[in-house]
């Protein structure tokens, strides 16, 4: 008998703890998993949500003109996936902390100068997208986000970010682009599982050299910063694919960037390089690499060597000549000349099969009219432009 009371009363206390906390027997059941969530019906009105609660995983109120976000969504209790992009917030609801099933964050082109302190009690986000924003720092309890692997801050006014996102170890893609950042956080590289991070557009002067703790890292964009050298040691990165550099004040490349074996893409447009060292000529199966506008007077021999290179940009530089040995990229589809100095084209140029595109437009050479229509004659599967 006072066992079978006992089990009465276990019971009645869980049916007690199911009524007032039903979020808490929800998460003992597990998460839908990405695959499964993105089939769930997508509710576009919280009036219909509310209409059935229990059955609302995915709820997008999406350029609403919302000023505040509406409290009753916490009324959802199986809620994972929240969007509520292109309105007007400025701030976000204490209550958010209450959405510990949210799996998926997006609030995108809104006005938000903050991010709440609880907002770090939504422990299984795995995706925040937040660009657009005037966000200006994060709170230190992101550093529950145990589980977060995608995150979109970019444009927003960060200038700082906290030591505490070292604790993202499930984070993949990073985007931080268009922000205020002068450094960087060495907590940012125990980010071990990083594949894509993009910086591009802040104030960078330097990467530190703890970069190379990323092995994971697939691609980098440090595009359009203030950055002037290079870690001695980029070369390892193992799996990176492809390098954005561009527009940055880089006046001479570390030799160890032959270590970059799988580098596929290279963007060093807009620098000051006056050369390109030896070694980049090792990195076999590069295929796009951007060198226009920069301070180089003898065309790069060593990009012959790289015979899966499809695309060269080289506009914008010094170079008077173009050597012979450039018949060697037959693989060629994109090379780009324009304002340097050429005067004339090697006869290897002829043996590019596969070239598509030419331009040679602010060269001496486009002033011999006679000379290019020849070529475009001998050339004809090349749409070369000289005007």
């Amino acid at each position: 008998m006072n066992a079978r009371i006992g089990v009465v009363v276990v019971f009645a206390a869980w049916l007690l703890h199911c009524t007032f906390f039903p979020q808490a027997v929800f998460s003992q059941a597990g998460l839908l998993d990405s695959a499964f969530l993105a089939k769930k019906k997508l509710y576009t009105s919280l009036e219909e949500a509310l209409k059935e609660p229990e059955k609302v995983y995915r709820l997008a109120l999406i350029d609403e003109q919302l000023t505040e976000v509406p409290t009753k969504i916490i009324e959802l209790p199986n809620l994972q996936y929240l969007d509520l992009s292109k309105n007007k917030l400025q701030t976000l609801p204490p209550e958010i902390s209450l959405l510990t099933n949210v799996q998926i964050l997006r609030l995108q082109h809104n006005q938000l100068e903050e991010l709440p302190e609880g907002i770090g009690q939504l422990a299984n986000l795995v995706e925040l997208t937040a660009n657009n924003n005037f966000l200006t720092t994060l709170p230190s309890s992101i550093v529950q986000w145990k589980r977060l692997k995608r995150l979109n801050l970019q444009q927003n006014k960060l200038k700082v970010l906290p030591k505490e996102i070292g604790a993202w170890e499930a984070l993949e893609e990073c985007n931080l682009s268009q922000n205020k950042l002068v450094e960087l956080p060495k907590e940012l590289f125990y980010c071990f599982n990083i594949a894509e991070l993009n910086l591009a557009e802040n104030r960078l002067i330097a990467l530190p050299g703890d970069l190379i703790r990323l092995s994971k890292l697939q691609h980098l964009n440090c595009g359009a910063n203030k950055i002037a050298e290079l870690p001695v040691d980029i070369g390892s990165l193992p799996q990176l694919r492809s390098l954005h550099l561009g527009y940055n004040k880089l006046t001479t490349l570390p030799a160890s960037i032959a270590g970059l074996k799988r580098l596929q893409v290279l963007h060093l447009e807009y620098n000051q390089l006056p050369t390109l060292p030896t070694e980049l000529g090792t990195i076999l199966f590069l295929q796009e690499l951007y060198i226009s506008g920069n301070k180089l007077d003898v065309f790069p021999q060593l990009v012959c060597k790289m015979r899966s290179i499809k695309v060269l940009q080289l506009s914008g530089n010094a170079i008077a000549d173009v050597p012979e040995i450039i018949s060697q990229c037959f693989n060629l589809q994109e090379l780009h000349l324009a304002r340097n100095r050429i005067v004339t084209l090697p006869d290897g140029m002829r043996k590019l099969n596969n070239l598509r595109d030419l331009l040679l437009t602010g060269n001496p050479i486009v002033q011999n009219v006679k000379l290019i229509e020849a070529w475009s004659e001998a050339m004809s599967n090349t749409i070369i432009t000289w005007k």
